[in-house]
């Protein structure tokens, strides 16, 4: 079962302060911003499964589309369907690329902010298509105490969220709790990148998000 973020500070209580309880006061508030922050370093790391989103619409005439709110990079190249059926990659390239490419090439670059929302150009853009785009999106993060953990491993957000606690207390063991937070956080990586069962093992492309 899926660990909500009460069952986290429960659990983190636990080891820090021998209490299996929800912490209360200006401690219940740093600690739910701890959570949140070992969710967002997570996510930040590496472009993890869980926050893989695919974006399917259609396209119009207009080469401009808005991405969704959580956008946060592209994890593989967007794809529209032309007429025969048959998906065209777009290839993603840096803004300031687009005048060495081939006008008559499917290409397409990012522009735009956090602040004023994500949107992809398109070069030969297939109207009246379907556009699939697969992306990282951002955290929703633990708004209630019954928000549950978006990570597969709720273990590493427990662990996260005492090495903070200890980081503060300037408690040595944090380094000790700091070892084991990044090792669950490989292994969390590790599995996110396996192969999906009877698919092929794939290098992911390497396409540098130049609004990071």
């Amino acid at each position: 079962m899926k660990k909500t973020l009460q069952d986290i500070l429960i659990d983190a209580n636990s080891y820090l302060d021998l209490s299996a309880e929800v912490p209360t006061g200006t401690e219940l508030n740093t600690r739910i911003n701890f959570a949140d922050r070992a969710v967002r370093e997570a996510a930040s790391t590496d472009q993890m499964r869980e926050f893989k989103r695919v974006y399917v619409t259609n396209t119009s005439t207009l080469a401009t589309i808005p991405l969704p709110a959580d956008f946060r990079e592209l994890q593989t190249a967007p794809y529209i369907m032309n007429s025969s059926g048959s998906w065209v990659e777009y290839v993603p390239i840096e803004p300031e690329a687009m005048y060495e490419q081939s006008t008559s090439d499917y290409w397409c670059y990012l522009t735009g902010n956090r602040l004023t929302g994500y949107y992809l150009y398109f070069n030969q853009m297939i109207s009246m298509a379907t556009l699939s785009i697969t992306y990282q999106a951002y955290p929703t993060g633990f708004a209630t105490l019954s928000d549950v953990c978006e990570l597969d491993d709720e273990e590493y957000v427990v662990e996260r969220v005492e090495s903070l606690v200890l980081e503060s207390r300037s408690d040595d063991r944090f380094q000790i709790k700091k070892a084991d937070v990044e090792k669950r956080l490989s292994n969390m990586i590790g599995r996110g990148n396996k192969p999906t069962p009877g698919g092929t093992n794939q290098t992911k492309k390497n396409f540098t998000n130049p609004l990071a």
